[in-house]
């Protein structure tokens, strides 16, 4: 049977049920569907492919996952095109036809799946979460609700004052473009609930693109939603911290010499207590070759406390090397026969003069650490958020 013979025999069946009075709506959609194939694409037998119109409703993005590198969303997705042989104008007084989901299988839609999707899933509480609208110039509205988690390549250099791109690939899985064509929509292609909300991002921005590989042969079409990420919860868990470790660290200096477990209870309670802070904050990200900005930051730190510990060390040498050197001076003024009240003398003051040295390393130190970590402070911040 030709396509001319076909057209004519529906037209004619479509004709008979128009003239009958007593047919219902119903028995329409029967007779509009009884003749059609729901396996064969809308142009099948022309020469130029089904376009459909591809538009977007982020509905939310429930998580963003930096160790697993993939974003989930929940999204209606709105399908149209034309299928000239569901067309029934000046047939029935009706601007377009509302399909149950239950009957949307013998209706051909369109093969669209996502490229860099992982896993997904249709919504189906209480019923399945579709929506088909035939209208009598054979335009065909689908809308469905579906849920997925797509990858994510994420570049954590400049973690956590990054921003992200996430994308999404929408593509005919089976059909050629010589076949069919997905086009984002003229109007509005993706929209965003404006009440969504995201407790480490912010998104700024939707790009749409046309990602058709001229090689590859199918059509394809590509979201670009960009996300800043918000610094403010590792201000509070991160980097306060660290600054109140290292600020506690350089307790040390003003501490006398001879406080010796003071000095070192406090110099390794700072290394210990900075070593698990940065672990901490790398627990939640994948093991990366690179350095990121949050390692620079806590290798710092841990470089000042470790500084400071390792300052005591040297100032203790220190006192205790004056102190041997005073002692043997006072015995050898003892043997060259000097008078024994300066010995008195030298006995109560040698413990003053071992530290005289010592102590103006600590003076040294009360003054460099806290200007050499401003300084570092100013240029980390000023470099990455610039960049930022």
């Amino acid at each position: 049977m030709t396509v001319l013979q076909y057209s004519f025999l529906i037209i004619i069946t479509l004709w008979s049920i128009k003239e009958n009075l007593g047919q219902t709506r119903q028995d329409f959609i029967q007779a509009l569907l009884k003749d059609y194939d729901s396996r064969i694409p809308p142009n099948f037998e022309k020469d130029y492919p089904c376009e459909v119109n591809v538009s977007l409703y982020i509905n939310s993005i429930d998580s963003i996952d930096e160790q697993k590198m993939d974003f989930t969303l929940s999204t209606f997705i709105s399908q149209e095109w034309r299928d000239t042989r569901l067309r029934f104008r000046n047939l029935i007084p009706e601007e377009y036809l509302e399909l149950d989901s239950r009957l949307m299988g013998n209706v051909w839609v369109p093969d669209l799946y996502f490229r860099n999707e992982k896993q997904a899933y249709f919504h189906t509480v209480t019923i399945p979460n579709k929506m088909l609208h035939i209208f009598k110039n054979g335009v065909v509205k689908y809308r469905s609700r579906i849920t997925l988690t797509a990858s994510c390549p994420m570049k954590l250099h400049k973690y956590p004052m990054d921003r992200q791109t996430c994308s999404l690939f929408i593509q005919s899985f089976a059909f050629s473009t010589n076949r069919l064509i997905f086009r984002w929509r003229d109007k509005d292609p993706v929209r965003m609930n404006p009440n969504l909300e995201l407790p480490q991002f912010t998104p700024y921005r939707l790009e749409t693109e046309n990602c058709t590989d001229i090689g590859e042969g199918n059509t394809c079409l590509q979201l670009n939603v960009y996300l800043d990420r918000n610094i403010g919860f590792y201000m509070i868990q991160t980097y306060i911290p660290s600054v109140l470790i290292v600020m506690l660290s350089w307790l040390s200096f003003w501490l006398n010499v001879d406080s010796v477990p003071a000095r070192i209870s406090l110099g390794i309670l700072t290394v210990l207590t900075m070593t698990t802070q940065r672990s901490m904050s790398n627990a939640s990200l994948p093991r990366v070759s690179y350095v990121k900005a949050i390692d620079v930051w806590m290798a710092v730190c841990l470089c000042f406390v470790f500084a400071a510990l390792l300052e005591y060390a040297c100032v203790n040498v220190l006192s205790r090397s004056q102190l041997r050197k005073k002692l043997k001076k006072e015995w050898r003024e003892k043997q060259n026969g000097i008078q024994e009240q300066k010995n008195g003398l030298i006995n109560g003051l040698k413990k003053k003069r071992s530290r005289d040295n010592a102590q103006s390393v600590d003076d040294v130190c009360r003054v460099v650490f806290p200007i050499s970590f401003l300084l570092f402070c100013i240029i980390y911040w000023s470099c990455y958020l610039t960049i930022h």
